[in-house]
């Protein structure tokens, strides 16, 4: 499995190419070390890929985050037949091999589901929808992917004082 170089993402819309320019060379001498600088430009081709470029490491990383999720489902759904089988005795004289089966299947199908929905990671489907959004307007966007959390607070601080000096030159 291939895990992801760069699971932190940094984004900054401009309004016009110089600003975009001069935030990707504050960001270039900044010393990110192997951080990964995309400068998108409105209709370029090839965002999907500048947005999310390891999109097989993000497939492996919803695969174990799924798997992870159902063995520890699994695992509560376990639990939860034997609480079952102490307080509703009932239900396993008439069903004694179907029902800790179902049980432990709800307990994996929910776990999984879990799993998968943490893998998925919603803020960056939302941060893909907002860069396409800002392109398809006309902006230009500048992205950071980083590897680690101590990256992308610097670029970000960087990002910030590129973001403010275009607001105070406004």
């Amino acid at each position: 499995m291939i895990s992801e170089q760069y699971p932190y993402k940094v984004a900054a819309i401009y309004a016009d190419a110089e600003s975009a320019d001069a935030a990707v060379g504050m960001l270039e001498h900044a010393g990110l070390g192997d951080a990964r600088i995309v400068r998108l430009r409105p209709g370029q081709a090839g965002i999907d890929s500048a947005i999310e470029p390891e999109s097989v490491g993000t497939r492996d990383t919803v695969t174990v985050d799924t798997l992870t999720g159902g063995i520890a489902g699994a695992g509560a759904g376990a639990l939860m037949a034997g609480a079952v089988t102490v307080l509703t005795p009932a239900l396993f004289v008439s069903a004694p091999v179907v029902a800790p089966l179902i049980i432990l299947g709800y307990g994996a199908l929910i776990g999984g589901t879990a799993g998968a929905v943490r893998g998925v990671r919603l803020r960056e489907l939302a941060l893909a929808g907002l860069v396409k959004d800002a392109l398809k307007a006309g902006y230009q966007v500048v992205l950071v992917h980083s590897a680690s959390e101590q990256i992308r607070d610097r670029a970000q601080a960087v990002i910030g004082e590129t973001m403010a000096e275009n607001t105070a030159h406004a």
